[in-house]
């Protein structure tokens, strides 16, 4: 079973604490999926992992902008990235042409590759200024 691990920790109280939500979201979604409940219930989930990622980018834009963050664009790049990624995989998934096992596995390796990668980053400035 998946849950959260202090491996997904980045040091950062107010970015863990939303990534903690985060990665429940993508859990729901993926226990919604494995106990075979209806599509309207994965809709919704989807969509809630949807307006959460939104929130959550502009909390981190937000931080990095506060600290002065040298990287803040190219990050904020790849935020708006994933949300275009996410919009792309929402009609597909509605349609079944993509499985809510293919929409998990996306977000979930984004999310662990996201964190450890730049929001690692990102802290790591915040604590050496």
């Amino acid at each position: 079973m998946l849950k959260w691990e202090s491996k997904y920790e980045i040091g950062n109280e107010k970015i863990d604490s939303q990534h903690r939500l985060f990665l429940s979201l993508i859990i729901d979604f993926h226990e919604t999926e494995t106990k075979g409940e209806s599509k309207e219930k994965l809709i919704r989930v989807f969509k809630e992992i949807n307006k959460y990622a939104e929130f959550h980018f502009l909390s981190e834009e937000n931080i990095m902008i506060e600290y002065n963050y040298p990287d803040d664009r190219r990050h904020a790049e790849m935020h708006k990235k994933l949300l275009e990624e996410i919009h792309e995989k929402y009609n597909p998934f509605i349609s079944g042409d993509i499985s809510a096992h293919d929409v998990f596995e996306f977000l979930f390796e984004w999310f662990v590759s996201h964190t450890a990668r730049e929001d690692k980053k990102l802290v790591g400035y915040i604590k050496n200024m």
